[in-house]
């Protein structure tokens, strides 16, 4: 049966050579049932291994030996997940060597039968798709992307190299924008026309923002405010291929600095950490996934503080979240996905003490937002080591860092204290509303302790996550 499928297949193929569409019927009348059959023209040699993607992990499912002409079909056991899977093929014929196969092509199987032809040597270039509309359509959408990344990839190179005062600069520039707009639509559209499909799900988790010329040295900075979109980690599908722990590479790359100290470095990569993390809450499958990669990732690394970062806030959970807001939060804790310099919102309020407090007024070099409850047993921690910095600032260096210190509350006697026992004489206040204050509800706030940082003006700096952070930052400021 498997030789005169393999005989069938090599007919129909050739048959087809120049002229698909006409001969397709005849594929309806073949018995591939739930099984890839292919042919690879230019084999260097017959086995061809399948791999199956789970994030970073390829693990072998099967293997077969192709005819001489390159034929060859592989049957999907039952229960298979959807998603992507990887043939490798070429010269090594030891089981599971993955790497020693010279050549590589990922198919989309979503329970169907998938017929397709190509060549070793380009095989998404040449690569025809008889089956398997999901495919059909992947494997354009992978050949229309390359001929995107290729033309930016040769704009980005002219716009740094060619003189800025020439006029023929201005028109690269045009064309620039011009070619990311229309990588951009080309998805939108295809998401929007194939709505369900996995190859929706997966340009739809690809696509990257418009950036601008790289002359101006913005592009990476671009990149970190708008690299990850809301709902992008929403589709289970997608720890099913390796595009996750790819992506995750290229932002964390973004954070990287050589110049940075070891401590510092791993500062950012906090920030970067806490920006992946809140976007991966859209699913509670890949949002575990995610923490299992980074914390393994990060200890084989020897990144200590980045691995315990996410061991203590999300592991551990060292943030005591609003309930029911876990999964549903698809944003950063902070309101209006904050950057740095914009200006938070505003507000107004009598203290414990009965001053009126506006907070553009007040004088500080440095102004600390903090959100914590009595109740939130992760507060403890922070808030003490948060008041050594405050009074070592405020006997040192009086006027250069204040806090402000919003109870999420619903128990007066309970705030009051908390407050006395700790001794915390920085400005407090309290609604007694829990998560509907309205200084909370202004900033959009998920989770205890929140602390962001000010500058004089108000804008937004950071949101450190330890006050080790925050007194990096304070500690510059006197440089």
């Amino acid at each position: 049966m498997r030789s005169l499928l393999c005989f069938a297949l090599t007919a129909v193929l050739i048959a087809c050579t120049g002229n698909k569409a006409a001969d397709r019927p005849v594929w309806t009348d073949l018995p591939h049932g739930d099984r890839i059959t292919g042919r690879i023209n230019g084999l260097p040699g017959p086995k061809i291994l399948l791999y199956e993607l789970y994030g970073d992990r390829v693990s072998l499912i099967d293997s077969v030996m192709t005819d001489s002409d390159g034929s060859f079909e592989i049957v999907f056991p039952p229960g298979r997940h959807h998603g992507l899977y990887r043939l490798a093929m070429g010269v090594s014929t030891l089981p599971g060597d993955h790497e020693g196969h010279r050549q590589r092509l990922d198919l989309i199987w979503d329970g169907s039968p998938v017929v397709f032809e190509t060549h070793y040597a380009a095989p998404v270039d040449s690569m025809t798709i008889f089956l398997s509309e999901e495919n059909e359509l992947y494997y354009r959408y992978l050949r229309s992307m390359r001929r995107y990344e290729s033309k930016l990839s040769a704009l980005n190179a002219a716009l740094i190299e060619y003189p800025a005062d020439d006029g023929f600069y201005r028109r690269m520039e045009r064309q620039h924008r011009r070619v990311q707009n229309r990588r951009s639509n080309y998805v939108d559209n295809l998401v929007k026309k194939n709505k369900g499909t996995i190859v929706a799900s997966l340009a739809r988790f690809r696509k990257l923002p418009r950036v601008g010329s790289p002359r101006d040295g913005q592009q990476a900075a671009e990149l970190k405010r708008n690299f990850f979109c809301e709902g992008q980690f929403a589709d289970s599908v997608l720890l099913h291929t390796d595009l996750i722990p790819r992506s995750i590479i290229r932002y964390l790359s973004l954070y990287t600095n050589p110049s940075l100290s070891d401590e510092d470095q791993q500062e950012e990569l906090i920030l970067a950490v806490d920006v992946i993390m809140q976007h991966a809450m859209a699913n509670e499958a890949i949002y575990y996934f995610l923490l299992e990669y980074l914390i393994n990732g990060f200890n084989s690394m020897e990144l200590d503080l980045v691995a315990e970062h996410l061991t203590d806030r999300y592991l551990l959970g060292n943030v005591c979240f609003e309930e029911g807001r876990l999964l549903d939060q698809t944003g950063p804790v902070t309101a209006d996905e904050l950057e740095e310099g914009d200006m938070v919102p505003t507000f107004s309020f009598t203290a414990l003490d009965g001053s009126e407090i506006i907070l553009e007024e007040i004088e500080a070099e440095y102004t600390l937002v903090l959100f914590w409850g009595t109740w939130c047993h992760f507060c403890e921690n922070v808030m003490g080591e948060l008041y050594e910095t405050y009074s070592e600032y405020r006997i040192s260096n009086p006027g250069y860092f204040e806090v402000v210190a919003i109870g999420i509350e619903d128990n007066e006697d309970e705030w009051l204290a908390g407050i006395e026992r700790g001794g915390y004489d920085w400005i407090n206040y309290t609604s007694l509303e829990m998560w509907d204050c309205p200084v909370a509800s202004r900033y959009d706030l998920v989770g205890t302790p929140t602390m962001l940082l000010l500058d004089r003006d108000k804008r937004f700096i950071t949101e450190p996550v330890r006050v080790r952070a925050l007194n990096r930052i304070l500690s510059r400021g006197l440089r």
